[in-house]
């Protein structure tokens, strides 16, 4: 979790930065299990918290005094938890949705297009995507009906954002050939 701290050492900033969360990362680590409401989450919110927080200091946004970091770091903390919190609980819905058939809308709905056109589209498109691999499927979906960036992807399963990017197109191109097979693209 602290390898960003070791590649910008230099800085006395961050030197204080990182002893100070060392000394306090299980403090820090049993409040975030608190706000947050997934314990998978707890650890990337905590590596984000902490960027942040160094980056404030770096920046002279925050003293670098173990007061100020603590307030500072539990506000991050408490900040990120509820956004993390409405992402998953967002998600839950969505899957929630999309397993129960009711599935996304379609993608581009064309203005002619009957709704029982558009339904199928619908189910089209919720076919393609159980057809493509779990890691494609879920790219797909946290990137399309999840809303999340390529970056907060990237973030949540610890890859770098060009591997999730070409992935993702890599799944696009899939979900392609397999709806133009049905003359739908």
């Amino acid at each position: 979790m602290l390898r960003w701290w070791k590649r910008n050492a230099e800085d006395e900033a961050r030197e204080k930065c990182r002893a100070w969360f060392r000394a306090s990362m299980h403090r820090l680590l049993a409040y975030a299990r608190l706000q947050v409401d997934v314990d998978t989450d707890v650890e990337v919110l905590l590596s984000g918290v902490i960027e942040r927080v160094a980056e404030a200091v770096a920046q002279g946004r925050v003293p670098a005094e173990e007061e100020d970091l603590l307030r500072y770091s539990m506000s991050s903390i408490r900040h990120e938890a509820i956004r993390a919190n409405r992402r998953n609980c967002n998600r839950r819905e969505a899957e929630q949705q999309y397993f129960a058939g009711a599935g996304p809308e379609p993608v581009s709905e064309h203005p002619r297009m009957s709704e029982a056109d558009a339904e199928v589209r619908a189910q089209h498109i919720r076919c393609a995507v159980q057809q493509l691999p779990a890691e494609q499927a879920e790219l797909i979906i946290l990137h399309i009906w999840e809303e999340l960036s390529i970056a907060e992807i990237a973030r949540r399963f610890r890859t770098p954002e060009s591997t999730i990017r070409s992935r993702y197109i890599v799944a696009l191109r899939t979900m392609k050939s397999y709806l133009s097979t049905l003359d739908i693209c």
